[in-house]
């Protein structure tokens, strides 16, 4: 083997993870640096996420069998938007609903073009077992809907691997971290935002490879599933603002072009067929308060306790707006004052991050979102393991807060509301120690376990250089 083959071969994550490496000690320790490599990634990984996928699908269960309704979805864990808005939306009456008719779905249009094929799969399915003299007892079509709908997930999920996967470059076996995560786990049947995830994967390992315009395309499809894609834009133009880092103005111009483009082809059409439904998403966005799990609720909720009242829903949107252009105004300093270039999925992680802790409502599933940015801007075990232990917090925290607040129960059955503030208190920490460890990374660069694997292999006793060659993403 040649000293360039052993350059590329893929780091070993027993050798580079200081935890994994612990872990090694009591299996026989870490790989050594001439073991031949005996298991290609993508099989394993695919593996790994198969796996994921039938531990999440167990965790609902419960709701599977005894459907979505009532306080108990709370106390199981298994509450799902899916299932609640395929009756409360319209579309068990009519599967395009969300598309053609003034209804109120709350989504950007793709997301409401999934929603809607799923309804017309279930309508299809359900017919054919009407000719054929099924009759189906009351609750099967949701359950069907849900089933259809988490399957999909479930695919685009193991996509979603791959991608990040090859976005990983040398580093193939970070995207375990997507592949076994607890956030995704619990996080992927309860709403649509793995699509959108999957879409900004997609224009990350994009622009990692100069197809530009490609990537400015995936942005515009994750716009239209979600906003939060459109961010990727931000680090782009960061990037180009500095002048050492390799990329001209053409090329956020590219990005830009193909996001503007993507984005009307798919949303010009459904504004065309009924505006009032395209437009519901963003109306919703500008008028609503404080959100359940955002530090704008805990204001509210400690106000309440205390006797107080709460901030007015514009006074909410006024700052919640402010402090995000804050902070992408600071993640712009950094990125041009660091002593390098940083990597574009660096300052996306932590433009996206700065969004989820002053957003006016963080969902539990919101989790989703930075588990492809952690696995690529910031791939530590321990660091990730730490992070989705307080969204798991969070996770059931919420519903306990909610089975409070609409069940009848005794107390002593039931989170008390403070231990709901602590678990939102918990995960916002969380992520802001994950953003300061992406903000010391770009600081120091040798620090930076992606920036060490792209530098020439180095012997066991070799000092780490203090800096190494780049590479963007």
């Amino acid at each position: 083997m040649t000293p360039a083959e052993k350059d590329r071969r893929p780091v070993a994550p027993s050798r580079d993870d200081p935890l994994l490496r612990h872990l090694s000690d009591r299996i026989g320790g870490p790989a050594g640096r001439r073991l031949l490599p005996r298991w290609r990634p993508a099989p394993v990984l695919l593996g790994l996420t198969v796996v994921a996928v039938l531990l999440s699908a167990l965790s609902s269960q419960y709701c599977r069998i005894n459907g979505w309704g009532g306080v108990e979805v709370y106390h199981a864990g298994c509450y799902s938007d899916i299932s609640a808005l395929y009756g409360q939306r319209g579309l068990a009456e009519a599967p395009w609903s969300p598309l053609i008719s003034p209804g109120y779905f709350e989504y950007p249009v793709l997301t409401s073009v999934v929603a809607a094929l799923a309804a017309a799969l279930t309508h299809f399915l359900l017919g054919l077992e009407s000719l054929e003299g099924i009759v189906w007892e009351a609750g099967r079509a949701s359950l069907l809907y849900w089933d259809l709908s988490f399957a999909a997930a479930a695919l685009v999920w193991l996509v979603l691997v791959l991608i990040v996967m090859k976005a990983a470059g040398g580093r193939p076996w970070d995207a375990a971290i997507v592949a076994t995560s607890p956030a995704i786990i619990f996080g992927i049947g309860i709403n649509w935002d793995i699509w959108a995830v999957t879409a900004l994967a997609l224009a990350i390992l994009g622009f990692s490879r100069g197809a530009h315009v490609s990537a400015g395309v995936m942005i515009g499809v994750g716009v239209s599933f979600k906003l939060f894609p459109l961010f990727m834009l931000g680090a782009v133009l960061v990037l180009v603002l500095r002048r050492d880092s390799g990329l001209g103005a053409g090329v956020f111009l590219r990005t830009l072009l193909g996001a503007v483009a993507s984005w009307l082809l798919l949303n010009v059409p459904a504004m065309l067929v009924s505006f009032s439904s395209w437009s519901q998403f963003f109306e919703l966005s500008a008028e609503r308060g404080a959100g359940y799990s955002s530090p704008w609720h805990i204001w509210q909720a400690i106000a309440e306790e205390a006797g107080g009242s709460g901030l007015a829903a514009e006074t909410i949107s006024v700052w919640s707006f402010a402090l995000f252009a804050a902070s992408c105004v600071a993640i712009l300093i950094l990125g041009l004052l660091a002593p390098e270039p940083p990597r574009m999925v660096q300052l996306l992680f932590l433009i996206l991050a700065a969004f989820l802790l002053v957003n006016k409502v963080y969902s539990p599933q919101f989790m989703i979102w930075l588990v492809p940015l952690i696995a690529l801007a910031a791939p530590r075990w321990r660091d990730a393991l730490i992070w989705q232990g307080f969204q798991v917090l969070h996770f059931w925290a919420i519903w306990m807060y909610l089975a409070a607040g609409v069940g009848d129960q005794d107390p002593q059955h039931s989170f008390d509301s403070m231990l709901y503030v602590a678990a939102v208190l918990g995960h916002i920490g969380a992520t802001l120690y994950l953003m300061i460890q992406v903000v010391w990374d770009v600081l120091r660069p040798c620090r930076d376990p992606v920036a060490r694997s792209a530098m020439p292999a180095q012997t066991e006793s070799s000092a780490l250089p203090t800096a190494g060659p780049r590479t963007i993403p």
